[in-house]
């Protein structure tokens, strides 16, 4: 199967977290007091990147081992915008995004996503991606195709299904391996090589984008970051367990000497 490089070469989570690495690029390094303190190294600007990057990693490795059968592509062109994965197998094709909600509550409610209390207009732009996809394949192939799409939350603390979207399916990142394996086969073996064949052509696309040369430089940057992250939170954290003790401490003492007081009173 001819392989087209800008796409193959895409990473998950690529176009995130190259903008994370340049974000931080220009941020000043840390001070010692910082450090120490667990103060964390993301600018405001770059921590939604980093959420979304972290979330696109995630259910990237997922549908990477979904096996030979199925083939998934990364952060696919789509003008202004870009898909976050791409898959195709016997069950269909699928048009991925992602939600990073971890540690959150979410409520689904139509097309709204309500994450933490903000409304998240990412079930619309799931839609609309799908859209773009069935699109540029179906002018590809040559004729109409379905693209189902497929809004992935990134565990969830607790999820609320209040209305059900109309025709984007909305799973946790949990749910997305067996219900994508479990799916009923629509194509053949040949259908999905010869779809497979037209989403990676760069030329199917409108405005390719170039893929971020090299990605492993990018993602050495990127997992410098992700330990920076990690130790500063895991810094924060100890100094919270720190000053709980020492609360409770001191105000063991403190009753305690009032309760001494008390008594020899």
């Amino acid at each position: 199967m001819p392989q087209n490089i800008d796409l193959r070469g895409r990473i998950a989570g690529q176009s995130a977290m190259a903008a994370v690495v340049e974000a931080q690029s220009r941020r000043a390094p840390r001070g010692f007091v910082a450090r120490l303190c667990g103060v964390s190294p993301l600018t405001k600007e770059s921590r939604a990147q980093y959420r979304g990057a972290v979330g696109e990693l995630l259910v990237g490795s997922i549908l990477d081992r979904l096996g030979h059968s199925w083939d998934v592509l990364h952060g696919v062109p789509l003008g202004e915008t870009s898909l976050d994965h791409f898959a195709v197998g016997r069950a269909g094709i699928f048009a991925v995004t992602v939600v990073n909600c971890q540690g959150d509550d979410v409520a689904v409610n139509g097309d709204e996503l309500v994450v933490t209390r903000a409304v998240s207009t990412a079930i619309v732009a799931s839609r609309t991606a799908a859209r773009a996809v069935a699109t540029a394949l179906t002018a590809a192939l040559g004729h109409e195709v379905e693209v189902i799409p497929v809004l992935v939350m990134v565990e969830p603390v607790k999820v609320s299904l209040l209305a059900a979207p109309a025709d984007v399916h909305v799973l946790t990142s949990t749910q997305l391996e067996q219900w994508l394996a479990s799916a009923p086969e629509v194509f053949t073996g040949d259908e999905v090589a010869t779809i497979s064949t037209a989403a990676e052509a760069g030329t199917t696309w409108p405005h390719p984008q170039q893929a971020a040369q090299k990605s492993r430089n990018l993602t050495r940057a990127f997992v410098r970051i992700h330990h920076d992250v990690r130790a500063a939170s895991f810094r924060s954290f100890l100094w919270i367990v720190v000053a709980l003790i020492v609360t409770f401490l001191s105000v063991w003492v403190l009753v305690s000497v009032l309760a001494r007081l008390v008594m020899s009173s």
